[in-house]
């Protein structure tokens, strides 16, 4: 590709060379050789040998320059892409260990809530039971003391009751 550069900016030159030829050594016949054609090899040659010192290596120079530049760009690119995607990785491995150790840490303080909440309603339970057991003695002890008065207030009340229904009075 570069060569084929070089080759048309030559035949460029060439081309200008040739119409820049002073008309004194110009001839009728077009296409005879004389000594012009000497001189402007002579010149076209000259002017290979400035323009590769002066415009083809250093072009080629800067291209190869470029190239280099642009190679050691797209090498440290790819560098930096790997540097990114192991910190990446690395991230996402802390990342997903810490989530499990919050995990971790969030069930065992539910465990122990659980554990308090049940402590809790065990000792309500008991209490609870404590209580209904005590409310039922003297609930008993209530309806037996109850039932022996009503027991000994029976025969009285059953003496007024009959006594007023016959209009006398019963002697007990």
């Amino acid at each position: 590709m570069l060569n084929k550069r070089i080759f048309s900016l030559a035949l460029s030159a060439l081309g200008l060379f040739a119409a820049t030829a002073p008309s004194a050594f110009a001839s009728d016949d077009l296409l005879s050789v004389n000594k012009t054609v000497f001189i402007q090899i002579v010149l076209f040659l000259i002017a290979i040998y400035i323009l590769n010192k002066l415009v083809f290596k250093p072009f080629l120079n800067l291209m190869d320059r470029r190239d280099k530049l642009t190679r050691g760009a797209i090498e440290e690119a790819k560098e930096l892409e790997e540097k990114v995607a192991h910190i990446i990785e690395e991230y996402d491995a802390k990342l997903v260990e810490a989530r499990s150790l919050a995990v971790e840490e969030r069930n065992k303080i539910v465990q122990e809530g659980q554990n308090v909440a049940d402590g809790i309603l065990s000792k309500a339970r008991e209490e609870t039971s404590e209580l209904l057991q005590d409310a039922k003695g003297k609930l008993e002890a209530d309806t037996q003391e109850i039932k022996d008065k009503v027991k000994s207030d029976v025969d009285d009340i059953a003496r007024d009751i009959a006594s007023r229904v016959l209009g006398k009075e019963i002697a007990s």
